[in-house]
């Protein structure tokens, strides 16, 4: 697993595959969603959170299911990305369309080959339960 992250890539063309990220994580249709994986992520893409941490494509697809079925309706909206020097910040609010703003949250992601290689994410609220 390489986390290490492009330098030569600019603000735009990360913020160009962060908005298909967020597009593919906001996709209630698995094979919609699936299909673009290719495009956006490299084949041992990690995603990680407090939870656990999904590596490649079928394992990232099982945690976005699991995320689709546990908060049906909820939607990612984020914010613009900020680059430094081959790292990625993009914050975000995650929610239904009542309550938008529910969660609060950041990934802290990294870029090889043109395509996501990894996403950390941070969350900074949950709902109370």
């Amino acid at each position: 697993m390489h986390l290490t992250s492009d330098a030569t890539v600019d603000v735009a063309q990360a913020q160009a595959l962060m908005d298909l990220h967020f597009a593919i994580w906001n996709e209630p249709d698995a094979q919609r969603r699936n299909a673009l994986f290719a495009q956006v992520y490299t084949e041992d893409f990690v995603v990680a959170d407090y939870q656990a941490k999904a590596v490649g494509h079928a394992a990232v697809g099982q945690l976005l299911q699991r995320l689709q079925d546990q908060h049906p309706g909820f939607s990612f909206k984020a914010q613009p990305v900020a680059w430094n020097h081959g790292l990625g910040r993009v914050t975000w609010t995650f929610g239904p369309p009542d309550q938008p703003g529910l969660i609060h949250g950041e990934d802290i992601f990294t870029i090889r080959d043109g395509k996501l290689a990894s996403a950390f994410v941070f969350l900074d609220s949950l709902p109370s339960r």
